[in-house]
């Protein structure tokens, strides 16, 4: 039964992070039964609400109808109204998916807008606001949609069908808090419920004609499969939504049970998370377990069967996702960020005459500390590639630190010939990652530094060099 002490019990108990009295609620209404009963319970509680209604102009005079009516019932209540015209058919068409994906991009990229708007309004200070006085804390904006216990059932079963696994199973989340703060406070309650409500209430509402065709998917459930399981199982509704909270309860325990044995397993080598394939080897039977790892990182399920095929490949396979790349590299699996940018800094110095001089500059992977001395047969020039020591008055200033490039070459330390740089990398055998992130710094066009690695000759300090650039290179943890 839905009133208004079972709806706030409800709230109370599933949304308890979402106050009623200290947010913005952005009702999405479309004028059908389900939406209006949600703006009655919200008004009734004396909550803050913007109505947004998305007119997708599909029904031709009937869309305008709901339209003006939404405008109405928006008036009746006192709710500040926004409308959204869209031609959702020619959108459609252009990015060539369906009415319904398209619809659903409409509606929530405009909600999305709206919602940035109000959060912005609501943090937002008085101009009369006392100067001593503390800035009240904003309200929080949250998008309240009508979904109920029947599409919930109509939801799993789709993704029964289709194929899913076992979050698939678990249907219409009550909260969800991604790119939009979403809450769904009429989950619980069934169509029957909600019409019951409105019928106490007296409360109009206007019917899609569409919501009688057997057009969708979604219609066909409702409409067809459900009455004639129904005549078999009278109880389906209910079994199905006691079925999903199990699952919801199942999944919890699995995906405790999936992060610790990751948590156990990973491990971090030179900066990089890196997984044994021994111990990957102890779950790969268990796609549930692959799944709980790689979805964190970009991964579709489509993508497990390949993603196990990189832990027999050769060193330096891997798979990317939009974010990630899984490396098999010398008996792991390695977790390495697509980085998108590249480094490509100048660096002050004075002249070698003004010192003493320590400066240090911050890099996208680590740091460079700088110090000018002067030289002298008491100068120990230190042995760790973690360390440069440079002819300073060789150098042009500024100097460039930058990613380096397939077409760089220097003269490494010791050695009277140019060698490309690419070999150099090469032979050093380098992670492929560390190897794409190497950094050099140039004087002009010359390197002399292949930072972390070897300096190069033609910068060496001689016995004749007065001033001596020493650098130390501090890798990030």
């Amino acid at each position: 039964m839905l009133n208004i002490e079972t709806f706030k019990a409800y709230w109370d108990k599933e949304l308890p992070d979402v106050r009623l009295k200290r947010s913005h609620f952005v009702l999405a209404v479309s004028g059908g039964v389900d939406s209006i009963v949600l703006s009655h319970l919200m008004h009734a509680l004396q909550t803050k609400c913007s109505i947004a209604h998305v007119n997708f102009q599909l029904r031709g005079e009937e869309s305008n109808r709901d339209e003006q009516f939404v405008r109405d019932y928006a008036n009746r209540l006192q709710f500040p109204i926004q409308v959204h015209a869209c031609e959702t058919a020619k959108y459609a068409e252009t990015y060539k998916m369906g009415i319904q994906q398209a619809a659903r991009e409409i509606r929530y990229a405009w909600f999305g807008a709206i919602m940035q708007q109000l959060t912005l309004e609501e943090a937002s200070i008085p101009m009369d606001a006392p100067l001593h006085a503390l800035p009240p804390q904003p309200k929080q904006v949250v998008l309240l949609t009508a979904h109920h216990a029947d599409d919930q059932v109509e939801t799993v079963l789709m993704q029964l069908f289709r194929g899913t696994g076992l979050h698939g199973l678990t249907g219409i989340p009550n909260r969800r808090i991604d790119s939009l703060n979403i809450a769904r406070p009429l989950l619980h309650f069934s169509k029957e419920d909600i019409k019951a409500y409105a019928a106490l209430h007296q409360l109009s509402y206007v019917e899609d004609s569409s919501n009688e065709k057997n057009d969708y998917t979604r219609n066909l459930i409702r409409n067809q499969l459900l009455p004639q399981i129904a005549a078999v199982y009278p109880m389906v509704q209910e079994n199905i939504l006691g079925t999903v909270q199990r699952l919801k309860e199942a999944e919890e325990i699995v995906h405790t049970t999936v992060a610790a044995f990751w948590q156990k397993g990973i491990k971090i080598k030179k900066g990089i998370l890196s997984i044994p394939i021994a111990y990957w080897n102890k779950v790969i039977d268990n796609y549930t377990y692959t799944w709980g790892l790689i979805q964190q990182y970009g991964f579709k399920p489509q993508q497990i069967e390949e993603v196990h095929k990189i832990l027999w490949a050769s060193k330096g396979a891997f798979i990317a996702s939009s974010t990630h790349q899984l490396m098999h590299w010398e008996g792991h699996i390695q977790i390495v960020p697509l980085y998108t940018g590249k480094e490509y800094a100048t660096i002050a110095g004075l002249h070698p005459e003004l010192v003493p001089q320590h400066w240090e500059i911050n890099t996208q992977s680590g740091l460079l500390h700088f110090e000018m001395i002067q030289n002298s047969p008491e100068l120990c020039i230190e042995k760790d590639p973690q360390y440069a020591y440079l002819d300073a008055q060789k150098l042009a200033w500024p100097l460039l630190l930058r990613t380096w490039e397939p077409t760089d070459y220097f003269y490494p330390f010791g050695m009277r010939k140019k060698k490309k740089l690419n070999h150099f990398l090469g032979n050093l055998k380098l992670n492929p990652t560390h190897k794409q992130a190497q950094t050099v710094l140039c004087s002009g066009s010359q390197i002399v530094w292949v930072v972390g690695k070897r300096i190069d000759d033609r910068f060496k300090v001689k016995l004749s060099t007065p001033w001596v650039l020493k650098i130390q290179w501090l890798t990030q943890k």
